[in-house]
């Protein structure tokens, strides 16, 4: 049993520079999996829900799960869990690569960080412990330069998770950076930042073992071949990722006005042939590239061999990306876009939040809110994309503006004020993923009621964009939304790309989790871990200062779209309040959204 988990967590005193190995238990395997479960637990437990992120108090946790380091595909990503200086509750941010293969090698399960650091410093992980290093000659280097500087010292086969100047700088949507990898949402980044960490490298040569090893290869073998009938259709999803990449869906997204655009004031960006997936594939020199043990190859190196920044070379922008600095702010230019991407990798910051504070910021400028004297002489009107480039950098640096603006958009617009909290697109500080809950419903409940914000992560994105569930019905959205929150927060116990659940049935991720652990648990049971998980995180938002009054949604997104020809049903405060109301009965909670104890009590939540 449990062949393929080290049964091992290391805890990592950056104060004292020191660390501890501790052992982890059958029977904590057996109730938290892994990954989320495992990073949900110990912030759940160990962070003190009142303090604030950048306070020393808090932890960070990363995590990998049972499959994670195998020889499944999709199973490549790691997890880190803290508190959110967006949101000031948990978050859980997860990035591909071939990082969970790395920590797996290091003969961990989880890895906790606490204190802070005297001086910037960076740590070195093996099979035996820790070792901390002076990252003093780090200082302001990018997120690339640094994983190069360590990997030249201590080995090419190395994992590394760095910051850039936006960690330095707790940017609040700071993010950490995995050889271009991005552990994007809730600002972890600043994080690692506010307690001095430059960066966490993983080594070692530890055999990954699974329980069947017959099983499992064979359980491999229906994963491919699911993969490969996948790749034989072409109107398959997960094919079209792996042809032309994330942002290949794009087209059909805005056919459907479904494309945030202008801030979220529109739902259809007329120039977006120009920035999606195939007119990078047809404009520039592209190279497929994949995660560990991946077949489906969804990332895309570009080479921008002329033009505005020739030499560049980027592994991306992503569909997100290809939204919150294309259409979200009116721009066209490919370019543009893909400096903006690298920009975000370089400082090390959520391309989603940065792009998304960026478009609130043109609006207030558009609205005359702000101008030239507090943006430093930026001309920062919609579709002016050079000058967003001086912008994001100013926010990286957090210099004049960018120094508010770097406090994301919900405080940002509590500073400014003058109605534009209205148009401040986020949900419990952070800012929107690239959907449209005023054209999807089943997205709006999602959005409102996700516990790191507004992320899509757990949204019927799919069933609803293509049209096999209306976008503009609330019937039967409540009751959706909390199967899939449930059923993706189990599957994040396995930390498997949110990709393997469009193509493997339930059962086979439970016949690989069997086979990987010996670990036997019915669907019902599986899925009831991702329950009591999500229980977990809310519990601890409850505590942290959250209410039923962060639940909500932005003003804008109760207006109604004039870009939209067809009929359709807008978005109402009425239509959120009932699936709200809906939403809180089915989870067995009381009106305030507060869960209530024979909720807890039969999920084995002890507080």
């Amino acid at each position: 049993m449990y062949e393929c988990y080290s049964k091992r967590l290391l805890r990592i005193n950056l104060t004292l520079k020191t660390y501890t190995i501790e052992p982890i238990s059958d029977e904590y395997i057996e109730k938290y999996i892994g990954g989320i479960g495992f990073g949900t637990e110990i912030v759940f437990r160990e962070v003190p829900p009142t303090v604030d992120a950048f306070d020393e108090k808090n932890k960070i946790t990363i995590n990998v799960g049972p499959i994670n380091g195998t020889r499944a595909p999709l199973f490549a990503q790691s997890c880190i869990v803290t508190k959110s200086p967006a949101s000031n509750g948990m978050v859980n941010s997860y990035a591909g690569g071939d990082m969970a293969y790395r920590i797996k090698q290091s003969g961990f399960d989880s890895i906790i960080i606490e204190g802070r650091s005297d001086q910037l410093v960076y740590v070195l992980v093996d099979e035996n412990g820790a070792q901390f290093y002076d990252a003093n000659q780090l200082k302001g280097k990018t997120t690339d330069y640094t994983e190069d500087h360590i990997k030249s010292i201590h080995g090419k086969e190395l994992g590394v998770i760095s910051i850039g100047l936006a960690g330095e700088n707790m940017v609040r949507f700071a993010a950490c950076i995995s050889n271009t990898r991005a552990y994007g949402r809730g600002g972890v980044g600043g994080v690692f930042g506010s307690k001095n960490l430059k960066a966490i490298a993983m080594k070692g040569n530890k055999d990954i073992k699974v329980n069947d090893p017959e099983g499992f290869e064979k359980n491999v073998d229906k994963c491919i071949e699911i993969i490969e009938r996948a790749f034989g259709d072409n109107w398959n999803l997960l094919a079209s990722f792996g042809k032309n990449g994330t942002g290949s869906g794009l087209g059909m997204i805005n056919s459907r006005n479904a494309l945030a655009t202008k801030n979220h004031k529109l739902s259809r960006f007329q120039n977006g042939d120009k920035i999606d997936g195939y007119a990078y594939m047809e404009n520039y020199p592209t190279r497929l590239v994949a995660c560990h043990a991946c077949a489906v190859h969804c990332g895309q190196v570009h080479r921008f061999e002329k033009g505005k920044f020739p030499g560049m070379v980027t592994r991306g922008p992503e569909y997100e990306t290809m939204y919150s600095f294309g259409s979200d702010i009116l721009n066209d230019d490919r370019e543009i876009l893909a400096k903006a991407h690298q920009i975000c990798e370089e400082y090390g910051m959520d391309t989603l939040s940065a792009g998304c504070t960026v478009a609130f910021a043109m609006e207030c400028y558009e609205k005359g809110l702000i101008d030239k004297k507090d943006t430093g002489g930026i001309d920062l009107k919609f579709g002016n994309n050079e000058e967003m480039i001086r912008m994001l950098e100013k926010i990286g640096k957090r210099e004049n503006i960018g120094n508010l603006l770097a406090e994301g958009t919900r405080r940002a617009s509590q500073k400014i004020g003058k109605g534009s909290e209205g148009f401040a697109m986020q949900v419990k500080g952070l800012e929107f993923a690239a959907w449209m809950p005023q054209r999807m419903k089943g997205v709006a409940l999602t959005f409102a009621t996700s516990n790191r914000g507004a992320c899509h992560k757990r949204a019927p994105v799919g069933l609803e964009i293509t049209g096999k569930i209306p976008m503009d019905s609330i019937q039967n959205k409540p009751e959706l939304v909390k199967e899939i929150q449930d059923k993706v927060n189990a599957l994040f116990t396995l930390v498997c790309c949110r990709f393997a659940e469009f193509e493997y049935p339930m059962g086979l991720f439970l016949d690989l989790l069997t086979s990987a652990s010996g670990i036997r648990v019915s669907e019902e049971e599986f899925v009831k871990k991702g329950e009591m998980i999500w229980n977990m995180e809310r519990m601890f938002n409850i505590e942290s200062g959250m209410s039923k009054s962060d639940d909500w949604l932005p003003e804008r997104c109760f207006e109604a779209l004039t870009d939209i020809k067809e009929p359709f049903l807008p978005l109402t405060e009425k239509d959120l309040t009932n699936m709200l109301d809906r939403y809180y009965e089915l989870r067995g909670w009381d009106s305030q959204g507060i869960p209530k104890k024979e909720t807890l009590d039969i999920l084995g939540i002890v507080r």
